[in-house]
């Protein structure tokens, strides 16, 4: 596969793509994380946002100033710190729902998003939007991304743009992905959180009740069903052109016990580095974090399966 700058990151999960920055456990971006994400060994940061929720609901569809504002200084802290920046739409809930309706308010975005930033370094990387899925279906999202991908190449010609799958950036759904053509500055993203039952267990937000409990012990079964599902990513990327991939999301929640989640962890990162699939940890500090925000420390076992190397 085409090589990419970036290898291992982790996403600011549970802040801006949130109704508020805050909003979900208090949680706020602090201008000292960059450095310490820097220094455990990471070389990039995915932050999602829900742009929907500062964008005016009819036209011009106009951003307010202050999401850019807040969005311009945490792309300039990662820039101190030499880390390389996502930026994407998280959370577009209309879209999902409404995709018909909402597909003029959302190639906006993009619109004013690609004016914004046309100007800063390569570093800054462009999401289209997270987890296409409900009534956003493949043959309605690969038109859009490509109107998407049109409206921001008129000022970025040559920004890194990442797209994925429908149903929730599903790596089954890939075939189904049409890449805009003659584009060599296109990376295509997918999320892994198999097994669900293990990654999901006792989270409160899936609508099939989990039992916590179920455990991963990294059995030769267990192995080979994430190999066979990274090796699938990998052949369909070849036959588009050796593609570059990136998995933007993966991750096991709390509830699950920290043994089972530090060795599921460590076997999907280093199959991932194993076939040169880029990735970013979900996430910081929050229901999956490798960062405790409340004793100010790393959660040391789930860093070390993250980069085994790091001095932390």
């Amino acid at each position: 596969m085409s090589k990419i700058p970036i290898r291992r990151g982790i996403n600011f999960g549970d802040t801006l793509e949130a109704p508020y920055e805050g909003a979900w456990g208090g949680h706020i971006i602090k201008d000292e994380y960059f450095k310490l994400i820097k220094d455990a060994g990471f070389d990039h940061v995915r932050i999602p946002i829900k742009w929907s929720v500062y964008t005016q609901k009819e036209y011009p569809y106009s951003i307010e100033k202050r999401i850019f504002d807040r969005v311009d200084h945490l792309i300039e802290e990662g820039f101190k710190n030499s880390l390389y920046i996502v930026i994407n739409i998280h959370h577009y809930d209309e879209i999902m729902e409404e995709p018909l309706r909402e597909k003029d308010r959302f190639l906006a975005i993009w619109r004013q998003i690609s004016e914004h930033y046309k100007d800063y370094p390569d570093q800054l990387y462009f999401e289209l939007l997270n987890e296409p899925t409900y009534n956003l279906n493949s043959d309605l999202w690969n038109q859009f991304l490509k109107e998407a991908v049109e409206v921001i190449r008129k000022t970025n010609p040559e920004r890194k743009i990442i797209i994925g799958p429908d149903n929730w950036n599903n790596l089954y759904n890939l075939p189904k992905l049409e890449i805009p053509e003659n584009d060599k500055n296109i990376i295509v993203t997918f999320h892994y959180y198999n097994p669900f039952p293990f990654t999901h267990q006792g989270a409160g937000w899936v609508k099939v009740n989990l039992p916590v409990g179920v455990k991963w012990l990294g059995t030769e079964e267990e192995k080979k069903d994430v190999e066979r599902e990274l090796d699938m990513t990998v052949d369909w990327a070849k036959e588009h052109g050796d593609i570059p991939l990136y998995m933007g999301e993966f991750g096991a929640y709390s509830k699950a016990d920290m043994e089972s989640r530090v060795r599921w962890t460590d076997f999907v990162a280093r199959s991932a580095e194993k076939r040169g699939i880029a990735w970013a940890y979900w996430e910081f500090y929050s229901g999956f974090g490798v960062f405790d925000s409340e004793k100010n420390e790393w959660r040391k076992p789930l860093l070390k399966a993250l980069i085994p190397e790091t001095k932390i």
